[in-house]
């Protein structure tokens, strides 16, 4: 008999109906019950030992309007689901026998709703679980699949003992309803080792959202004051009455909001010039991008390719190496979410329709790391002046170039040479051979351009973090002695031993 994940038995008789839809009242419906405003240090510490506690309702709102308000994170967070959900899926059997391969295909007919619905189950990053009801089709012969329908979790609980098992909340039973084995996809995303309710980005990141809003707000606040004029109201000392006063305090009022006011001519109102308040502002500005920083690296690992930098601008050489980093979590995501839908989904389909079998088919989400082209070129050159025979279609289809049609003029300076034929070179084709010295020159550039690079990404960073040509300067002074050089001493002097010999060697042919 199949178990679920919990190790609970599946009974085809319990999949039949659906179970966690929402209800208009009781514990699943969907109107929000928690008044978040004005959330302060003391009421989101809480918030979250109650979340590990028993009631994470108030925390999993908390973490549902971030991704509505905290525009930053709800950024990052997408890309961060986005990045599994475009990866292809496939469907790998279980073995090269004909009935595997026959169960294989009929699994991967659902992965078009698999992947469907994969954006829901990376719910999971954000909350550290996320619950999808499995809604059988028994129309025809088989079990198939008919919705994957996401459902909201606050409409479940962990089991108060373990803190791991799942259960869904009840109207009639404190401790919940263990959920039906085979009937949900359970998936959770850590980001930490522990229990679940405290493995999700939204249980950082909401710390950093709450020191947001504080700064946000006071920044407002200062905009509002600094834009508006100071009034200034003037009397005569010991000849206005308290009405007078009375009536000039409501004048200053009301220039505030209406920029009108009636005053007798014994009295004036000045509006001094205010000296602008340099600087003040970053201080919140600051804040606000330092704390999107650290919710840059907390969800994407990274910032670069996140936002524009520190300094304002980013560096292309320095993105690739963040999105190598990138690359890590998002293998770790597709294995993670692919494991869930093998358990939950892939085995139970199988089951259902062919029973107990000794092996079963496999659904992979194949994350493969971009090649760099422009280096494998190199070794495609090298080894060809080697004499390494490449194949003309393999270099096509790896770099995406299409063959050229029979007759269809080509660049370059080598004329097609048909398989059998004399390999000869045409004249008209070659108007100057390169010598020695020029095939010398050429590779020097070739070798030494890396290098050159490298200086240029940590040149350009400079530049980008400067904010004067003085502090451009003296960052070039400091970081001049760290630039490595031993590279490009390293080809120049290759290259200069290569020109050495081919000079002796036409030396040597000419005598």
């Amino acid at each position: 008999m199949l178990l679920d994940q919990y190790g609970a038995p599946i009974r085809p008789a319990e999949l039949k109906r659906e179970i966690a839809a929402p209800t208009k009242a009781g514990v699943r419906g969907i109107a929000s019950n928690y008044a978040l405003t004005n959330l302060d240090p003391a009421a989101l510490s809480r918030m979250l030992k109650n979340a590990e506690a028993d009631d994470a309702r108030a925390y999993l709102e908390l973490a549902e309007i971030m991704e509505e308000k905290y525009l930053h994170y709800a950024a990052q967070l997408a890309t961060r689901k986005r990045a599994v959900t475009g990866i292809a899926a496939e469907i790998i059997p279980a073995s090269d026998d004909k009935r595997d391969r026959e169960i294989a295909e009929f699994v991967g007919e659902s992965v078009a709703l698999i992947q469907s619905a994969s954006f829901d189950m990376m719910d999971a990053i954000g909350k550290g679980y996320s619950v999808t009801e499995i809604i059988w089709d028994l129309s025809g012969k088989q079990w198939r699949p008919a919705r994957l329908e996401y459902r909201d979790p606050r409409w479940f609980q962990f089991d108060a003992t373990d803190g791991r098992t799942l259960r869904m909340r009840s109207d009639t039973a404190q401790d919940g309803e263990a959920l039906i084995p085979g009937k949900f996809i359970i998936h959770h995303a850590a980001a930490k080792s522990g229990l679940s309710i405290r493995g999700g980005m939204a249980r950082a990141a909401c710390w950093a959202w709450m020191f947001q809003n504080f700064a946000l707000r006071d920044w407002v606040s200062f905009i509002e004051m600094f834009g508006k004029p100071l009034r200034l109201g003037r009397y005569e000392s010991g000849a206005a009455t308290p009405a007078d006063l009375s009536v000039l305090f409501e004048a200053v009022q009301s220039l505030g909001m209406d920029a009108a006011a009636m005053l007798p001519r014994s009295m004036e109102i000045e509006f001094p010039e205010v000296a602008q308040a340099r600087g003040e502002n970053g201080l919140w500005l600051a804040l606000m991008e330092y704390l999107d920083r650290q919710v840059s690296k907390l969800v994407l690992g990274q910032t670069l390719t996140a936002d524009t930098g520190e300094g304002g601008g980013g560096s292309y050489a320095l993105g690739n190496v963040h999105n190598d980093v990138r690359l890590d979590i998002l293998f770790d995501d597709a294995q993670s979410l692919a494991a869930t839908i093998n358990q939950s989904l892939i085995r139970p389909l199988v089951y259902l329709n062919y029973g107990e079998v000794a092996a079963y088919p496999v659904y992979r989400l194949r994350v493969e790391e971009p090649e760099d082209q422009r280096a494998l070129v190199e070794i495609v050159e090298k080894g060809v002046a080697m004499g390494q025979p490449v194949s003309t279609a393999w270099f096509s289809k790896k770099f995406g170039i299409p063959l050229p049609e029979k007759g269809e003029a080509v660049l370059g300076n080598r004329a097609a040479i048909p398989d059998g034929a004399p390999q000869r070179v045409s004249h008209a084709t070659h108007a100057h051979a390169p010598d020695a010295a020029e095939i010398a020159t050429a590779t020097l550039a070739r070798e030494a351009q890396p290098h050159i690079d490298q200086w240029l990404a940590q040149i350009t960073l400079m530049l980008d973090e400067a904010d004067s040509l003085e502090h451009f300067r003296a960052m070039l002074g400091a970081a001049w002695p760290k630039l490595s050089s031993e590279g490009l001493a390293e080809a120049v002097t290759t290259a200069l031993a290569a020109m050495d010999l081919a000079g002796r060697y036409d030396v040597a042919r000419g005598a």
